[in-house]
């Protein structure tokens, strides 16, 4: 296994279920990918990259037992709280009484308008998890069995299903909002989960569906929600390791790899390190992006030149930039107007779909954008004690949109720094002065410290053409490679981004099935040739 992301490590966790010895080989020294909690600062602990968790599939927490080695999770509660420049906000608590209250503070209409959507996303949310643990059938004449089995899956949905999944993998997300709602300010908190991630805006065709695979997620039974990880987002990777390990799972760090080995017949056959030696094994996996996993670690010269060029232009751009903050205390919010805390839920700048729309304007040009889309979360409300010093506050920031090619210097990453808190402390006005250290990790950052290429959290765009069977590459979404023995399991394969685990455990189970197959095939061949060695 190479990689010891969330994702690589489910996949191990499964192998070893099933009987397989496993080796995990993590290049960094500490194990999570980009759900990792690493030490900052002098006392404080933080979500360096993935901050708050809810793909989690409660299947796989079952499964893998987790809970059993350390697994805890909170419910991040206001689901988003999005205050305006007007004084006016608007708060999400998955809770449909509660936030059609809330919104027909805004808007009567809209109010209304929202009973209907609500049901309307969770009919169609539910049509996309069924596909979640489904092994994508490849676009080739052999898998029609397969294809068939996907669409025994499908069984009950109509006509419209289709179509309204259909609309939602190539619309926009401006477009469907404008379907539903009229003011602006209700359509601009919507439209945040849509842009999270993406080299999008809310007006880029295919963005309701970035919406649609935020919005499937659910915490402890809460749909759409998200949920703090007791110790930070590396407690989910320790548990899933913890399961690996508790399974008969090795797992290594400072382990990197030079080079998947291909043997003479075009199977991989093993994994050379760095330092030289070469590990042995009758299958290899990876959770490290496909580009790197192909080109850089199988090589261009074991691979058909079909497949170089379907990698070379798989698309995994983004304008993602993680902000961490260490606070003097908790600001205030005067546009609170709700009771509890609002520090424990997610706050979003994002006014307006035309505000999200501008600030990837800037990007796409070129430019830093002026305004940014920014979503918090107060780690230090949901465990007080662990993550700071006494006293003292955590302030985690997504944000966007910064291109890729902008200078990667101290410069750039303070005046990014500084335009995040200005827009923060626009609607926390005593924010400023409780800032005492700031991190800034631009999407080469995220790209040189995490292996994200281009700074994309999901290892490659959710676009139409890089979903389920096409992904990572067409004829490959079935988590084989074109090299025998050799899989994928990382974010970049269905069903993609997000600390899912689903895409580990789904190659865990090609790989057990192959092995199986290979077995009966060695079988059949030594009884073919009398029983004799």
């Amino acid at each position: 296994m190479l990689g010891g992301g969330h994702n690589g490590l489910a996949c191990a966790a499964y192998l070893a279920k099933a009987g397989r010895d496993v080796l995990v080989l993590e290049g960094r020294d500490v194990l999570g990918g980009a759900a990792v909690t690493e030490p900052m600062w002098d006392g404080y602990r933080i979500s360096s990259a993935a901050y708050v968790v809810s793909l989690l599939p409660e299947r796989i927490v079952a499964e893998l037992d987790l809970k059993a080695f350390g697994y805890r999770v909170s419910l991040v509660s206001p689901d988003y709280f999005v205050p305006f420049p007007d004084g006016t906000s608007l708060t999400f608590w998955g809770d449909l009484r509660r936030d059609v209250q809330n919104i027909a503070r805004l808007n009567k209409r809209d109010a209304e308008a929202y009973v209907a959507f609500d049901r309307y996303f969770a009919h169609v949310g539910e049509l996309m998890r069924r596909l979640l643990f489904v092994v994508p059938p490849n676009m080739r004449m052999t898998d029609l069995l397969s294809w068939a089995r996907t669409g025994a899956r499908l069984r009950g949905w109509t006509g419209r299903d289709v179509h309204e999944l259909v609309r939602l993998f190539t619309m926009s997300a401006a477009d469907l909002l404008d379907e539903w709602f009229e003011d602006p300010r209700v359509k601009g908190a919507l439209a945040t989960q849509a842009v999270v991630g993406a080299w999008a805006g809310p007006m880029t065709p295919g963005s309701a569906y970035v919406l649609m695979h935020h919005w499937i997620g659910q915490v402890d039974g809460h749909l759409g929600a998200w949920g703090w990880v007791d110790g930070g987002m590396g407690g989910v990777s320790e548990a899933i390791a913890g399961a690996a390990r508790a399974a008969g799972a090795e797992i290594r760090t400072a382990a990197r790899a030079a080079r998947i080995v291909v043997g003479p017949s075009g199977r991989a056959v093993g994994v050379e390190l760095e330092d030289g030696s070469v590990l042995r094994a009758n299958q290899v996996v990876s959770s490290v992006h496909p580009k790197t996993t192909y080109l850089d670690l199988v090589g261009r010269v074991h691979l058909p030149s079909d497949v170089i060029h379907d990698v070379e232009r798989l698309r995994t751009r983004s304008g993602s930039v993680k902000v961490n903050v260490a606070l003097s205390g908790l600001p205030p919010f005067p546009a609170w107007d709700q009771e509890g805390s609002v520090h424990t839920g997610l706050m979003a700048v994002s006014p307006s779909v035309e505000y999200l729309e501008r600030a990837f304007d800037d990007a796409k040009y070129g430019k830093p954008s002026q305004h940014p889309y920014i979503e918090l979360v107060f780690p230090t409300a949901h465990q007080p004690e662990g993550l700071a010093p006494p006293g003292k506050h955590l302030m985690l920031a997504f944000t966007q949109y910064l291109p890729f090619d902008a200078p990667n210097t101290d410069r750039t990453r303070d005046a990014w720094a500084k335009k995040v808190i200005a827009a923060v402390t626009a609607h926390a006005p005593d924010l400023a002065p409780m800032v005492e250290h700031v991190e800034v990790l631009t999407p080469r950052d995220l790209e040189e410290r995490f292996g994200l290429l281009g700074g994309n959290i999901m290892q490659g765009e959710l676009t139409p053409d890089q979903l389920f069977s096409f992904r990572p590459i067409p004829f490959y979404g079935d988590y084989r490679t074109p090299i025998k023995g050799l899989y994928l399991c990382g974010a970049g394969t269905h069903p993609g981004g997000g600390v899912m685990g689903i895409a580990g455990r789904n190659a865990a189970t090609v790989m057990v099935k192959d092995a199986r197959r290979d077995r009966a095939i060695d079988r059949v061949r030594w009884l073919a040739a009398g029983g004799r060695a």
